[in-house]
């Protein structure tokens, strides 16, 4: 199960603090969320703070996303770890 929670911190940008595990279910249900959130934002930050578990198909996911204006933070050492193994599969 995946929490979600909005927090607009200036007008351009947005951080959705996350809680709980993102498996292929669960990125589905967060790129629905920031795709409505997200109207108006230029910057959207995802705080992985409170992220327990991470699938390799969520990672794979979530570093297709990473931009200039999509910034991934507070990631455990784990979930760190995954996201840069698909950012480098990727060559990014």
């Amino acid at each position: 199960m995946l929490r979600i929670t909005e927090q607009r911190e200036n007008q351009g940008t947005m951080r959705l603090r996350l809680d709980g595990k993102l498996d292929l279910a669960s990125i589905a249900e967060l790129e629905a969320f920031w795709s409505r959130s997200s109207e108006g934002q230029s910057t959207v930050v995802l705080d992985m703070t409170g992220v327990v578990f991470m699938s390799d198909d969520a990672a794979r996911r979530l570093t297709s996303q990473r931009s200039a204006s999509f910034h991934i933070v507070n990631c455990s050492p784990y979930i760190e770890m995954l996201l840069t193994n698909f950012s480098n599969e990727r060559g990014n």
